[in-house]
Parts: structure tokens; C-alpha cells; sequence
């Protein structure tokens, strides 16, 4: 019997090696459902910071957004010093270089220039701005009067060779005076735009979609964990000597970066952004994630379950479904993430009153330091609840999803999960993250050349209607919309060189193309939120002993299951039914 051979028929790979569940993710991520879900989240979330912009923009001039403001911040050595700078460029570098815009190009003194750059500086933007739109005008006029009159002068030549060379000569000198034209109204209007600012969910776009393109290009050029050192040794590094010109240095990974920044430094600097807004600007950013969370509770959770169903069962639920789903649990998904960080921040305030108390002469650094070991038992407490919120806050709508349960819930299993098992927690989320970024790209590719491809097609004979006023080779389509690149599907705007009617036909045609960009960004999501949910399926399992098929689904009401029971049955059960009472009663009455 000890020598008896078994012969090994099959593998169950998926049981061997259970991290390829996580290779689920991308057939989950790429349903329909989902997608829509996450576009419409996407959609709603921008709107909102959109519409906040436009609430806050005439609130005052401390919401104005500096360019480059978010690594302004980061080489700032505090937040006070930081403020500081922003109000000089506000009250100073702002108004002086607007002040002496208007000396230049209009005919306004010095004194009545920096006395309207500091009283009305809107009005004074839309000055210089009219006044680029004339001198733009007039440079064009100028072009056209000097082609004209060199064409009169060359008509007079009598050999026709030399004037078919010469009018050759003369056109492109005149090609060249309105491109100078435009690249001079070009720098002007940016010029502009950089005094202007921007509105605070703007600059944050800009800061965030900077990082993803950058990021994008790194992975691209197999740049992955370089570059993180260099980014550390910068943190606080502005000095008052050089606060003007590292203020102005952009975050910036291009291929000829001398830093060499890598994937994670720019995923870093994206949460970078985020703690960016929130200590800048607290009441916006307070009003702000407080109502994007709730789009995403709704939204997000229907996603999550349509994802614990799909993962376990296989089962695919509609929307309304999902979506009424996440509304009866909405309390729980809004506030699993708030309530370890409520508790942070409480227990912050408690540590914040003990410093207060050693204020006091003589009394109060006593008490701190006798008292000290309290506050060392709260910052143990911090430290957990911050891993914990950190590690498991991506598994916490999952749980609701998968179980049906509450916050409570939710903040239990994840911290329980993430601090039992962190190595293979960690484990899993490293394949999702390799695994995701292949399946990103790929979808990415994907839609950049279905774009290139359009832009190709489209622009075949629009081509031929080039606006020789913009730049060598553009055709009217590439001044519409620049040429795509896997980087930036839709380049900067450029209204220089278009018609009015061009300028409204290119808004158009770029929602389509943003719409685009939507989707790709909702799939990335939708990954997430796949990967996560398989993640916690695999945690549960190994820590619970739970089936991976073992899903909560809701039971039906009682007005559902009403008209089942009401059913009458067939008549000949009915007889069936019927006919032994009738024998029953036959049979007592002849036994009497």
C-alpha cells in the first residue's frame, strides 16, 4: 500500500495558485454595465468641480490657482511660507507684470496702469486681451497690404520667369508674417493665461492629468521606481533666494527629463495633489470630496456589486438593479472610509489639546510630560487606524457589496484582513497592479488608434484646406484637433487659428474625444474596483474558510412572493384534495 501510485490527471490551477482570480479583473472591468456606471461617475464628478469653480471664482483672489501651485507646495518649506509666496504673487509679481502689459499696449501712464492692475485686474485682463485681438487684427492686414503691394511691383517686371520666382519669394514671406503674427498673439494669450490663474478643481485637474500622461510616458520607457530620491531631497527645498523661479518649475518626465521620474513618483505626486487641495483650500475641498463621495457611494457600490455577483456566480445584474442595490446600503458605503478618519482626527484634537496645556508656564510641561505616555497609547492608536484605513479602504465597499452588510462590517473584515495577512494581501495587489497596467495600456492602445485612425481618415481632405496661417503641413482638422498621441488624445486648444465657426465645430468634435477618454478612464476604474473585490473574495477564503461562490443576494419581499401563493390550484389537485375529506365523512356516518 505505501508504494501504490497515483496518477495525477488534471490541475486545478485556479486552486494552486490562487492569485489567478485577480486575472478575472479584466473580463469583469470591460462589462458594459460598469463602464457606463464609471463614465457617469466621472461625468458628474467634473460637473461638480466645474460648477464649484464658477461659485468660488468671484469669492477672492486667494482661490485663484498659480500655475505649477501644487509642486510650488511641495518645495515649499511650510505651509505658512507657501502662503506667503502665493500672496506675493497675488499682490505683486501678478500685478506689476499685468501693470506693465498695459503700459506697453496701451496708452495708459505707468501709475494708472499699476492703479488699475491693482483695483480692477479682471478689467484689466479684458484690456490687454482687446488689445492683442487688435494688434493680431492689424498684423494680418499689415501681411496682406505688403503681399499686395509686392505683387503690384512684381505684375511690372517684364520677364515672366523672374516674376513667378519672385511672387514665390513674396508668398512665402508673407506665410512667415502671419505665422510670426500668430505665434506673437499665441505667447501673448498665454502670457494672459498664466496671470489669470485658474479655478481650484481646474488646477487640480491639470496638476492630476499631468502625472497620468507623465506616468503613462514613463511606463512607456520602462521607467518604474527611479527618480523617487531625487523627488524626496526636493521636499521643502525652496529658499527665499529662489522661491520666484521654483515656484515656476514644473513637475515635469519628459524624455529628456535629467531626473529621470519614474511610475511611482508620479503616482506619488497624484496623492500629492490631492493633500495639496485639501490643506489649501479646506472648506472647498471639505464640500467638495464630501459630495463627489456620495456620487461615488452610489455609483461606485452599484459597481462593486455588479462586480462581487459577476466574480461569484458568474451573474450579470442591470443597472437599476446595482443601483438600487447601492441606495439601500448608502449609509454604509458613505461612511466606511469616514469613520476611521473621523476617529483620526478626533484623536488628533485630544493630542492638539495636551499641547495647549503645555503652553503653560512652569504647570504645563509638567503635565505634557508626565502625561506623555497617554499620548504615545493615542498615537499607537493613530498609526493603526491610519495603516488600516490606508491598507484596507479599497476592500471596505466590497465587503458591503459581497456580504450585504453595514460600515461596521466593512471597517472590521478590512482591517482584519489587511493586518492578518499583509504579505499576501500586498502580494495579491502587486499582480493586480502589473496585471492592470498591461490591461490599461492595451486598452489605452487600443483607443489611441482607433483615434489616429479617424484623425487620419477624417483629415485625408481636410488637409487640403490648410490654414496657412498656423503652422507648415496643418490642415483645417489638425488645426481643430491636433494630432493625438498615446500621451494626449486632445492636444491645447488653439482658437488663434480658427474661424468662430471652426471654434464651435472643434468644441463639439472634442467632447467626442473626451467621451473617449472617459471610457478609458472608466475602465481603469472598473478595474480597480474588480481587482479589489476578487482580492477581498481571496482574503475572505483564506482567512474566513468561506466559499468563493458564497455572495449575499437580497430575498424576495413578501408583495413578490404574495401573488405566487395566491395561485389557486388545478382543479383535479383540488378533487385530490377534496375527496378523502368526503370519504372521512362517509365513513363516521355509517359507523354511527
Amino acid at each position: 500500500m505505501a508504494d501504490e501510485q497515483h496518477i495525477v490527471r488534471s490541475v486545478s490551477w485556479n486552486e494552486v495558485f490562487s492569485f489567478t482570480h485577480i486575472l478575472k479583473s479584466f473580463k469583469m472591468a470591460i462589462h458594459p454595465s460598469k463602464i457606463i456606471l464609471a463614465l457617469l461617475a466621472i461625468i458628474l464628478t467634473c460637473a461638480l468641480g466645474v460648477s464649484m469653480d464658477y461659485v468660488w471664482s468671484g469669492a477672492s483672489d486667494s482661490s485663484v490657482v498659480r500655475p505649477g501651485e501644487a509642486w510650488g507646495f511641495w518645495t515649499a518649506p511650510s505651509r505658512t511660507a507657501f502662503l506667503e509666496d502665493k500672496e506675493q504673487w497675488l499682490e505683486g509679481t501678478r500685478v506689476r507684470s499685468l501693470a506693465g502689459m498695459l503700459t506697453r499696449m496701451t496708452d495708459m501712464t505707468a501709475k494708472d496702469a499699476t492703479r488699475l492692475a491693482k483695483d480692477d485686474f479682471g478689467d484689466g485682463l479684458k484690456r490687454v486681451k482687446k488689445e492683442l485681438d487688435r494688434s493680431y487684427e492689424k498684423a494680418l492686414t499689415t501681411a496682406d497690404d505688403d503681399l499686395g503691394k509686392e505683387e503690384d511691383r512684381i505684375g511690372a517686371l517684364p520677364e515672366k520667369k523672374e516674376r513667378k520666382k519672385q511672387l514665390k519669394r513674396a508668398g512665402k514671406a508673407h506665410l512667415a508674417a502671419r505665422r510670426g503674427a500668430l505665434q506673437t498673439y499665441i505667447a501673448g494669450a498665454n502670457n494672459l493665461e498664466q496671470l489669470k490663474g485658474s479655478g481650484i478643481f481646474a488646477g487640480f485637474m491639470d496638476w492630476q492629468g499631468r502625472c497620468v500622461s507623465n506616468a503613462i510616458g514613463a511606463v512607456r520607457r520602462g521607467n518604474f521606481a527611479t527618480g523617487i530620491s531625487n523627488l524626496l531631497t526636493q521636499r521643502g527645498s525652496m529658499t527665499q533666494a529662489a522661491q520666484a523661479v521654483q515656484n515656476r518649475t514644473p513637475f515635469d518626465a519628459s524624455a529628456n527629463n535629467p531626473e529621470g521620474y519614474g511610475l511611482l513618483a508620479f503616482v506619488a505626486m497624484m496623492f500629492w495633489g490631492l493633500w495639496w487641495m485639501v490643506l489649501t483650500y479646506p472648506i472647498y475641498s471639505l464640500i467638495y470630496i464630501a459630495v463627489a463621495l456620495a456620487i461615488w457611494s452610489v455609483l461606485g457600490g452599484a459597481i462593486c456589486r455588479i462586480a462581487a455577483l459577476h466574480a461569484a456566480r458568474e451573474e450579470k445584474i442591470s443597472i437599476g438593479t446595482a443601483v438600487s442595490f447601492s441606495l439601500s446600503k448608502f449609509v454604509g458605503f458613505f461612511t466606511a472610509p469616514l469613520l476611521p478618519l473621523g476617529i483620526i482626527v478626533l484623536l488628533g484634537i485630544f493630542l492638539a489639546l495636551g499641547g495647549l496645556l503645555g503652553t503653560i508656564p512652569v504647570f504645563g510641561e509638567w503635565v505634557v510630560a508626565i502625561l506623555f505616555f497617554l499620548a504615545l497609547i493615542l498615537g499607537v492608536v493613530i498609526a493603526f487606524l491610519t495603516v488600516g484605513l490606508v491598507g484596507g479602504a479599497p476592500l471596505m465597499w466590497p465587503t458591503i457589496a459581497v456580504e450585504g452588510s453595514d460600515s461596521f462590517d466593512a471597517i472590521s473584515r478590512s482591517f482584519s484582513y489587511t493586518f492578518t495577512r499583509p504579505f499576501r494581501y500586498g502580494l495579491y495587489w502587486v499582480v493586480a497592479a502589473i496585471y492592470g497596467t498591461i490591461c490599461y495600456l492595451f486598452v489605452r492602445l487600443f483607443a489611441f488608434i482607433a483615434l489616429l485612425a479617424v484623425h487620419f481618415w477624417v483629415g485625408w481632405w481636410m488637409g487640403a484646406a490648410g490654414r496657412e496661417n498656423y503652422a507648415a503641413g496643418a490642415g483645417k482638422l489638425d488645426v481643430m484637433w491636433a494630432k493625438p498621441t498615446f500621451e494626449s488624445f486632445h492636444g491645447p486648444w488653439q482658437f488663434e487659428a480658427m474661424s468662430g465657426s471652426e471654434a464651435g465645430a472643434s468644441i463639439v468634435l472634442a467632447g467626442w474625444v473626451y467621451l473617449v477618454i472617459g471610457v478609458v478612464a472608466a475602465f481603469g476604474i472598473c478595474f480597480f474596483f474588480s481587482a479589489a473585490t476578487n482580492i477581498y473574495y481571496l482574503l475572505r477564503r483564506k482567512i474566513d474558510a468561506t466559499d468563493l461562490d458564497d455572495v449575499y443576494v437580497e430575498e424576495i419581499t413578501e408583495e413578490e412572493a404574495a401573488p405566487a401563493e395566491a395561485e389557486t390550484p388545478p382543479a383535479e389537485e383540488a378533487d385530490a384534495e377534496e375527496k378523502p375529506a368526503d370519504e372521512d365523512e362517509a365513513g363516521e356516518e355509517k359507523s354511527e
